[in-house]
């Protein structure tokens, strides 16, 4: 009898730690991402293009976008993205050829195939380069335009996201509450049973 509760017991934390691990796993969006030139790097090599590889794969139906600029917001003339077979890593060529140097940050700006708009940034130096300098300063936009088409493919995607995300959090809670309805019938029968060797 107890090892059938310890089984049971057993099996709903299992049952728990599944749900939990799987609500976090479908929160994690592209928000997190690594790239090269590497963040707050220092390049001596001459820098052509930009890579950035993120967690979960890029919504390629919605143009990402990515700018590039030096500490006095001059901007370097990017080219079309281009993403590998997995859809998780993007590759933004440089138009306007090898960075000279300077300090450069990266900014982008992209939907995650759960449709999630995602956003981020890194800097790096570059040292070394007998390139020409960049042009002036130009405006570089903040975000990117949505249409309403993808505005509503978004939302529709977060509606399914979130309706996912509940139905985890009552399994979650279910099998919290299998687990001590399973530890009250524990201490209920090691009770019953100590009465009776006692008797």
């Amino acid at each position: 009898m107890i090892r059938r509760i310890a089984s049971i017991i057993a099996t709903a934390l299992m049952a728990l730690f599944v749900v939990m691990g799987t609500t976090s796993v479908a929160h994690a969006h592209s928000d997190t991402f690594q790239s090269v030139p590497a963040n707050e790097s220092v390049v001596s090599t001459p820098v052509v293009e930009l890579q950035f590889t993120f967690v979960e794969a890029v919504a390629q139906e919605f143009a990402p976008e990515v700018s590039l600029v030096n500490a006095e917001g001059a901007a370097a003339e990017l080219g079309t993205p281009t993403f590998d077979v997995t859809g998780a890593t993007m590759t933004v060529p440089i138009v306007t050829g090898a960075l000279p140097n300077g300090v450069y940050t990266a900014s982008y700006r992209i939907v995650s195939q759960d449709g999630h708009p995602a956003s981020g940034s890194f800097s790096f130096t570059v040292e070394g380069s007998d390139a020409d300098p960049l042009g002036e300063a130009v405006p570089v936009e903040e975000e990117a335009v949505v249409t309403e088409a993808d505005e509503e493919l978004m939302v529709t995607s977060s509606g399914t996201d979130a309706g996912n995300g509940q139905l985890q959090l009552a399994l979650g809670l279910g099998a919290a509450g299998a687990v001590a309805l399973a530890a009250v019938i524990v201490i209920v029968a090691l009770r019953r049973r100590r009465n009776s060797s006692a008797k």
